[in-house]
């Protein structure tokens, strides 16, 4: 296990936040003054639900508790201020359910991704409007962070060190899965890992994407391109389907990234470097990545061809 790896499942062994968690101490040990620790248990313990599952060396009838796991699911958000600041458990449950969907978005992509190969049209179009609906989900979730206020999030922000949402694993995941993998950004991603890939990164980067998959759709299904998909789509239907599906995701992506830029503007200035050193003009810059710049220029061209002016011309 490589050491971002390890980073991403305990953010206690951050190199970079060495100095923070050295002064305050990561939670490891129940405390009394926290609910999670006393009504739910220690995190190294086997919770009782999980236990009651097994019974002479068969399992037992699964319980909601034991199913989901709720005790150390529960038991899995520890604040880092000291004193502890109330806003801190909403900053940290909704990061941690983002990245829970994140890594239900990737297991869907990849599979709209297998069933685009099969020509599994159907099942591609509803996988991906799962996924749009998760997106949806996620901005949502961002929403709710708008109710932080600028000096109550600076009343825990020092305790988190240089932890940063760009340090994501899953996030750049779903990006290099996407399709989105021109040189400047490879390169940028891999300065950010002084070199060096994480494994799940380094699979993604290697593999093709979603959007060089899709590109190849029309022509496995016998038709010419995305533009004989869009000028014919009642004959075209499921194929038409699907690239307003991968049209939406990319408008969805363009949605959260645009709310996620003014959240960050909102609580801590327009100007301001966030804890991963990164400016909002880098959000802002990259607020409009798209997966699938294919589909979107059969706009372009169907504008055209109805006799859109296009581009301002001289007289």
């Amino acid at each position: 296990m490589s050491d971002v790896d390890r980073q991403l499942l305990d953010p206690c062994l951050s190199t970079n936040s060495r100095a923070v968690t050295q002064e305050q101490g990561c939670r490891r040990i129940p405390r009394a003054d926290n609910p999670a620790d006393t009504k739910f248990g220690q995190a190294n313990s086997r919770p009782a639900e999980e236990e009651a599952m097994r019974s002479g060396g068969t399992l037992a009838e699964p319980t909601y508790s034991s199913y989901l796991q709720i005790g150390r699911l529960l038991d899995l958000q520890r604040p880092l201020s000291t004193p502890e600041h109330h806003d801190e458990l909403h900053f940290i449950v909704t990061h941690q359910a983002m990245e829970l969907w994140f890594k239900v978005m990737i297991h869907e992509l990849n599979r709209v991704q297998q069933y685009l190969a099969d020509q599994s049209w159907t099942q591609a179009v509803t996988k991906m409007r799962r996924v749009n609906a998760i997106l949806t989900a996620q901005t949502a979730q961002l929403d709710t962070l708008t109710t932080l206020d600028p000096q109550a999030f600076m009343g825990f922000r020092r305790f988190l060190g240089s932890a940063s949402g760009f340090q994501s694993i899953q996030f750049r995941a779903l990006e290099l899965l996407g399709g989105i993998r021109d040189p400047a950004y490879l390169n940028q991603l891999r300065h950010s890992y002084d070199g060096h890939l994480p494994p799940l990164l380094a699979k993604m980067a290697a593999a093709p994407s979603l959007a060089e998959t899709a590109s190849g759709a029309p022509e496995a299904a016998g038709v010419r391109d995305w533009c004989d998909v869009y000028a014919d789509p009642n004959c075209h239907g499921q194929l038409f389907l699907i690239g307003e599906e991968l049209i939406e995701y990319d408008r969805r992506w363009i949605i959260w990234r645009q709310a996620h830029m003014l959240l960050v503007e909102q609580i801590i200035g327009p100007g301001q470097r966030g804890t991963g050193g990164r400016s909002t003009r880098y959000l802002q810059h990259n607020a409009h990545r798209r997966h699938f710049p294919f589909i979107w220029e059969v706009r372009n061209r169907i504008a055209e061809a109805n006799g859109s002016p296009g581009e301002p011309r001289l007289l």
